[in-house]
């Protein structure tokens, strides 16, 4: 999983592997460790919960950003052609952008790169 922020945006990209495991457990998360302990760590994740139909909702608490997605868009996103979710937030802070989308292949970049090693094949790649 990638995590960009940028201002008040948020972008996650989920390769196979990612959407998987959030369609069978429910639950993808990643971190950036500074050191050891937990209390050390940023935690980002993405969760099927009870957001909104097609409007991800984010929560920030304890050193963990959770980004939640409805079950049900969940389902058809991991089972379908639907390249991902935005949607903007609004909080007592002001609007934040929620993208959350599939990780597609680089195409740009040699053939069995590692970051591409899970990524869904690029719709725009020539056949």
């Amino acid at each position: 999983m990638k995590l960009r922020l940028k201002g008040n945006s948020i972008r996650l990209r989920l390769d196979r592997e990612d959407l998987a495991k959030l369609a069978g457990s429910g639950r993808v998360e990643d971190a950036l460790r500074f050191g050891p302990g937990d209390g050390s760590a940023f935690i980002y994740a993405v969760e099927a919960g009870d957001a909104p139909r097609g409007a991800p909702s984010a929560s920030y608490r304890d050193g963990k950003l959770t980004v939640s997605l409805n079950r049900r868009d969940v389902a058809e996103w991991a089972g379908g052609d639907r390249v991902g979710y935005e949607h903007v937030q609004q909080t007592d802070a002001g609007p934040v952008r929620i993208l959350i989308e599939k990780d597609f292949a680089c195409l740009d970049r040699p053939a069995g790169h590692d970051d591409d090693a899970n990524a869904f094949p690029n719709p725009s790649a020539s056949c």
